[in-house]
């Protein structure tokens, strides 16, 4: 059976992973993510990834995931709000030379949609929606088994939904997104609004939420409630009949999960709320959803 090697590109790490059509993984490995990563640092990391599973596992085509905004036509990673140094990367051509193979390349949370699709908690769903929880906040869409793109791959970027008006500052230079509230980079930075306190990333701020300190979960009920108004915009445009959430933050959905629902539920139309099925996925579907990639362009 032929392989498929998926690279995902996230906040905290570049992960690949060799897979098969039928979601068996073959090879699992991953870098930390520079986040002040030049062009060349980048594209040093990315080779070191692939050239690391290629070495161990043979494949027949490589898929590639990151944040956008990015080009999907020509295979440029534009800029991204997470990795500040990155402009203009000519990511695909690199790999297809560097290789030699046929590569694909999509947005992280549409990759991550396709993964959930193909192997995950969105299987069988007609209109899937995927958010994915982490250093970001994305979104993807797969209705009837195809992934939506949007302009050159850059579609569903719900995370860049403005819900507070003159609100707080996010990473894309605009005020009030969903992503300035909730995502690991947006819980972090109310955080320190309110406590002038720097914490590292989202296992310390949620072991305070856990904790019960007064701020954390001050910053956390915030963030629910920007989120339930960002799900209500995609469920009223889109009406899914599934939604997906995956990402590091998932880890502590015991958390906060129970409350993003109802309150999303409560807001959204009632003939949709009883519509929409809220699951949590998994956490290689970025890796595996880039896999994926593959298996709409590629002749398995």
């Amino acid at each position: 059976m032929k392989k498929y090697l998926g690279i995902d590109v996230g906040g905290g790490s570049i992960r690949g992973t060799v897979v098969d059509k039928e979601g068996i993984s073959y090879l699992d490995f991953s870098i930390p993510t520079d986040a002040n990563a030049t062009n060349r640092d980048f594209l040093e990391a990315i080779n070191t990834v692939v050239k690391h599973c290629l070495v161990a596992v043979p494949v027949d085509a490589i898929g590639i995931g990151t944040p956008g905004p990015i080009d999907i036509d020509t295979g440029v990673l534009i800029s991204s709000a997470n990795l500040k140094n990155l402009s203009n990367l000519e990511l695909v051509s690199f790999v297809r030379e560097r290789f030699h193979l046929p590569v694909y390349f999509n947005n992280d949370a549409n990759c991550a949609s396709l993964g959930e699709y193909y192997f995950g908690a969105g299987k069988n769903a007609k209109s899937l929606v995927v958010f994915t929880l982490g250093t970001g906040l994305g979104c993807g869409l797969v209705v009837n088994g195809k992934v939506f793109n949007g302009y050159k791959g850059n579609g569903m970027e719900a995370g860049h939904v403005t819900v507070i008006k003159d609100g707080a500052l996010c990473g894309c230079g605009q005020r009030g997104c969903v992503e300035a509230y909730f995502s690991t980079k947006g819980l972090l930075a109310r955080y320190r609004d309110l406590t002038s306190i720097e914490l590292t990333n989202a296992k310390e701020f949620f072991a305070k939420v856990e904790e019960g300190e007064k701020f954390a979960k001050e910053v956390l009920e915030l963030g629910v409630s920007v989120f339930a108004e960002g799900i209500r915009n995609v469920v009223h445009l889109i009406n899914p009949d599934r939604i997906v959430f995956v990402g590091g933050i998932t880890a502590s959905y015991d958390l906060f999960g129970k409350s993003l629902e109802e309150k999303a539920k409560k807001i959204i139309f009632p003939v949709l709320a009883d519509h929409v099925e809220f699951k949590v996925g998994s956490s290689v579907a970025g890796s595996f959803g880039a896999a994926a990639l593959t298996f709409q362009h590629f002749d398995s």
